[in-house]
């Protein structure tokens, strides 16, 4: 009878727990020698989705500093969320893109810095859950190797490459890799895998007046001047009233 008793007071709970339930207890549960993370109250829950979509508006808004400050809020409230660290360090790197070389290396070194904290939570929170969908989490890992080797000094392009790889081994539908690989390809002066890349991209059926651009300048650069053109009139043809149009009528 004590058995059966304790077996409703431990099974039953989980069960409840496990079909979407908050239930309020404080049990620490060692699996596989690592450690469950705390379940959030509804509550908590909100107000950590809710402070981080602010932050990611003031991010996207361009106002660095505030979004800065937002984000480190939120990180008191979910230090775990290599999201967070993510956003910081797109805000810093940001900020060092703005300003000359030497003014811009105080921030270059803090987007290099936060970006090494959401790298190691972004592997951990794959470590840890081995058996869910981690797409999202590899294309921000590979994202910031790429964006971190445009600091001078640093370069882990093949590391990006070899994430953007895998991915399109495992889903070859994905198109946004291409047009990573592509830019990586022609940072590298490697501008035949450039083109490679972005043909492969563009076989899709997708458009993208930066594939273009990058198309043009890969052929220019190799000595094909007729086919670099032939895609910077396609960005006048297609994306007339864009950044990349401007810059294409300047190679034409």
């Amino acid at each position: 009878m004590k058995n059966h008793i304790l077996i409703e007071k431990i099974v039953i709970p989980f069960i409840i727990f496990i079909i979407g339930i908050f239930i309020v207890f404080n049990i620490s549960v060692i699996a596989q020698n690592r450690e469950e993370p705390v379940q959030n109250e509804p509550g908590e829950l909100i107000s950590k989705i809710s402070c981080l979509e602010q932050g990611k508006e003031l991010y996207r808004e361009q106002k660095y500093d505030e979004a800065i400050e937002k984000l480190e809020e939120c990180a008191e409230l979910d230090p775990d969320n290599p999201e967070i660290f993510f956003f910081i360090a797109q805000s810093y790197f940001q900020q060092g893109q703005s300003r000359s070389l030497f003014s811009g290396r105080k921030y270059y070194k803090q987007a290099y810095d936060v970006s090494d904290t959401a790298i190691k939570k972004y592997l951990l929170q794959i470590e840890n859950y081995p058996d869910k969908e981690h797409t999202n989490e590899y294309l921000r890992l590979a994202y910031m190797y790429e964006i971190r080797s445009i600091i001078p000094g640093v370069d882990e392009y093949q590391e990006a490459l070899d994430i953007y790889q895998k991915i399109l081994i495992e889903k070859p539908y994905l198109t946004s890799p291409y047009i990573h690989m592509g830019w990586i390809y022609y940072k590298q002066n490697d501008y035949q895998a450039a083109i490679d890349i972005y043909l492969k991209y563009l076989e899709s059926g997708a458009k993208s007046d930066s594939v273009y651009y990058h198309l043009g300048l890969s052929y220019d650069k190799i000595g094909e001047k007729e086919k670099a053109e032939y895609y910077f009139q396609l960005i006048l043809e297609e994306f007339p009233d864009t950044e990349m149009a401007d810059r294409a009528k300047k190679e034409l």
